[in-house]
């Protein structure tokens, strides 16, 4: 586990229970208040949620059951995301590593002649890299995937079909069940799974064989149905369930909540799924007379999938021995997906066990790579000596006992590095590196032709861009001139929750130092370090974030040549 000079003592106030106190890191858990032995885990890890999609965030979404565990467990309202977009988020989960120690050979490839890499979504893991379900495995648990996979590696044998393909083909059909067969049968192989099912390679228009069949739809029931068929066959012993849903992220789920029920992600089923969670069309009535409006509407979807799985543990006896958390992959809020802002590395997590956690909510910095060691710290698995581990066990905060405690957190995406301190302040640097900045010419020459291949491939993207006619990279450095993605937060009117205008940060976007108190500007409007009087803070700001970056790999400009 990396050990930064950051750790300070912290308490942790709660109205239910006073002033209460954190426990030492990685204390075993016969020494931590008597937790159960080999817990069962649910991981739920959920897709592109905004925050008014939390009825207990906002209060604009009908979502009682993860208000329930909310309530009823730890909130961490300071959860960050180590990376704010979906694959290095999900890397980081079940790795507890930053997302730049991927060593694949895509990733690696993107690497500078500097040296510097660049977290997108091109991060995945590697052959025989061994993550959190092979550790539980080793130790007895029976391990489930269901959902989204987006991690790479189980498309060896994909099988596509033209654009426009009738999904009721025989051939089409095959096609769409083998591809489902295949993803299950690698996740199981290569991964550490004893258990695949309802299983989704990317997002649901990556895949092309969905896409062009027009089957790239939400399906909350199947994955409902297979998570709770793994934990009724796995009852009797330890289990660990990675839940991963494809809500709420785009295609717009409004539309997938009207559509053919029987679509799934084997294709066509006979029938549609029924009787495990309230019908679709009780979804739309229920937000209806609770006065839910626009895309809040669709969280109650999600909600009632979460309810089934959390009712199924009550029903067997074993909701007192299964910890559930709950994670939001990163932030969706004022455009801030995919950069460093707040609005895109802040996000909500839960963690639910009943008799074990008692209520709270907990202010103290906690980070996406956490959720790995702590899991293992509960199952009694040990970290391979040769496993570098960037997280830190959260168990202290569930018993809320004295404990030094990280002060700061750490996160990358493109080429941004930032840190977040307890104190309220938040720097990142912005640096692309030399070997990117061609003459303009030749920026302009490669945006042109990225915007000719998108009028090509993804026509629906072209109303989204413009030309940018400096032709400069954005955050994410995907192409000079930025893609539509990165563009999309500076558009008058862009729909992102309950902001509806361009971005609150857009003025200072490619300043290359960034400083904010975030403590007294959430929305990163002032950009502190253009100011003189902040050079001192500026300074200590910048050592911290080096701190981090010495002990990653790659080189950061002038911060880590």
């Amino acid at each position: 586990m990396l050990q930064f000079l950051n750790l300070r003592i912290f308490p942790i106030f709660h109205p239910l229970f006073g002033l209460t106190l954190l426990l030492i890191p990685f204390v075993s858990p016969s020494q931590s208040g008597g937790f159960p032995e080999k817990p069962n885990v649910i991981f739920i890890i959920t897709d592109d949620q905004h925050r008014e999609s939390f009825g207990f965030i906002e209060n604009k979404a009908l979502t009682p059951n993860i208000d329930r565990i909310a309530r009823e467990g730890i909130y961490f309202s300071q959860c960050y995301v180590a990376a704010s977009v979906c694959t290095p988020s999900r890397y980081s989960c079940l790795t507890g590593q930053y997302a730049s120690r991927c060593r694949t050979p895509r990733f690696l490839d993107g690497i500078t002649p500097e040296g510097q890499t660049r977290v997108t979504w091109n991060i995945s893991l590697a052959e025989n890299q061994r993550i959190l379900p092979h550790l539980l495995q080793q130790v007895g648990y029976k391990t489930g995937m269901v959902g989204k996979w987006h991690l790479g590696g189980i498309s060896d044998q994909f099988q596509s079909v033209p654009p426009g393909s009738d999904p009721t083909n025989a051939q089409v059909t095959r096609i769409l069940k083998e591809n489902q067969e295949n993803y299950c049968r690698a996740l199981r192989k290569k991964y550490g799974w004893d258990y695949a099912a309802a299983v989704y390679r990317a997002n649901l228009d990556g895949d092309r064989s969905l896409r062009n069949t027009g089957l790239d739809v939400h399906n909350m029931e199947a994955m409902t149905q297979a998570g709770l068929e793994f934990i009724e066959d796995n009852q009797d012993h330890p289990f660990f369930l990675y839940f991963s849903t494809t809500l709420l992220h785009y295609p717009e789920v409004y539309k997938s909540l009207n559509a053919d029920p029987r679509i799934g992600p084997a294709g066509l089923m006979e029938r549609p799924i029924t009787g495990i969670q309230p019908s679709r069309e009780s979804v739309l009535q229920r937000a209806a007379e609770a006065g839910v409006t626009g895309r809040a509407v669709e969280a109650t979807w999600l909600d009632d999938g979460i309810g089934a799985l959390i009712h199924k543990l009550e029903e067997l006896g074993i909701a007192e021995n299964t910890l559930v958390i709950y994670f939001n992959d990163h932030g969706m809020d004022y455009g801030g997906k995919g950069t460093c802002y707040q609005g895109g590395i802040l996000t909500p997590a839960i963690a639910y066990w009943p008799g074990t956690i008692k209520p709270a909510s907990e202010e103290r910095l906690i980070q996406n790579v956490d959720f790995m060691p702590t899991i293992l710290q509960l199952s009694g698995a040990e970290v391979p000596a040769d496993m570098k581990i960037d997280g830190r066990n959260l168990v202290p905060l569930f018993t809320r006992e004295v404990v030094e405690w990280r002060s700061s957190i750490y996160s990358e995406i493109g080429y941004v590095r930032c840190v977040v301190t307890d104190d309220g302040w938040k720097y990142f640097a912005f640096r692309v590196p030399p070997s990117s900045l061609r003459p303009l010419e030749e920026r302009m020459a490669a945006q042109l032709l990225n915007h000719e291949r998108l009028r090509k491939e993804e026509p629906w993207w072209m109303e989204f861009v413009e030309i940018d006619p400096e032709a400069r990279f954005f955050h994410l450095g995907l192409s000079p001139g930025g893609t539509a993605f990165e563009q999309d937060p500076f558009r008058p009117g862009a729909q992102q929750g309950e902001w509806h205008d361009p971005a609150p940060w857009r003025h200072n976007y490619f300043d290359q130092d960034q400083m904010y108190q975030i403590s007294t500007d959430p929305l990163e409007i002032t950009n502190l370090a253009k100011h003189p009087a902040y050079a001192h803070k500026l300074l200590e700001m910048q050592n911290v974030l080096k701190n981090y970056l010495n002990q990653l790999p790659g080189t950061f400009a002038e911060l880590k040549p």
